[in-house]
């Protein structure tokens, strides 16, 4: 599976609010980093399924790709995330690592 089918597979899971389809697209050693001091946010499988059980969940959130690059191993979203009955939107840019068709590390930076 090619780096963007694989992040375009973990979209359709967040967007469908389907939290094990979404966690069956990560690394087991997944690192996420936040991008502008490169700490690490989370890392392993289940710190992730922690995480994101309430955004998948209890706030329904949806990302919209407003665009998207791709270099090598790297799939690059600038996305837009809304919750369930909110009208705030959060903007952000994720640059997804994908290694033997899974994503295992992401580096945010949020707006």
């Amino acid at each position: 599976m090619i780096p963007e089918e694989v992040v375009q597979q973990q979209l359709y899971f967040y967007n469908n609010h389907d939290l094990d389809g979404f966690i069956s697209t990560y690394h087991e050693e997944i690192k996420i980093y936040n991008l502008i001091d490169n700490s690490i946010i989370l890392e392993g499988k289940d710190a992730l399924k922690e995480k994101y059980r309430e955004r998948l969940q209890i706030l329904k959130v949806h990302a919209d790709i407003q665009n998207r690059i791709i270099i090598g191993n790297k799939v690059i979203d600038h996305e837009y995330v809304t919750a369930i009955n909110t009208d705030t939107i959060v903007k952000a840019v994720a640059i997804y690592e994908v290694e033997e068709d899974l994503i295992k590390k992401v580096w945010f930076v949020f707006e």
